[in-house]
């Protein structure tokens, strides 16, 4: 083979390697629906991602309960009882998880108006 053919067939499988990475799965993922009543019936509002996320304040309605679907070991998600993500009134749901399906509500007519998830680096 010649060197402009190697050359050629070099340049090829780099260009593709790099235009195609090997992805490798995120292992920081995350995964829950918030809902409008503390019985979760009714259409919920999907949040799914991976890592970090800062806050997230920009949720369709606030919400009165909340399903969690997985969360990664090393993860947590802070739920918080104001648009702000102010850190006065909050749950910590932290990883892994341990019961998924299961209804989970602040009590005391508390609702959830913005939330952030943080993954370990």
């Amino acid at each position: 083979m010649s060197s402009f053919v190697r050359f050629l067939v070099a340049t090829t499988l780099l260009v593709n390697a790099s235009a195609f990475p090997l992805h490798v799965r995120d292992a920081m993922e995350w995964n829950f629906d918030l809902f409008p009543t503390a019985r979760c019936n009714g259409t919920g509002n999907a949040h799914t991602g991976s890592g970090s996320t800062g806050c997230r304040a920009n949720l369709p309605t606030e919400a009165a309960a909340y399903r969690l679907n997985s969360i990664a070991d090393g993860c947590r998600i802070q739920l918080f009882d104001n648009t702000m993500c102010d850190e006065s009134e909050m749950s910590i749901v932290p990883g892994p998880l341990t019961t998924a399906d299961t209804c989970r509500f602040p009590g005391s007519g508390h609702r959830y108006g913005s939330y952030q998830v943080t993954c370990d680096a």
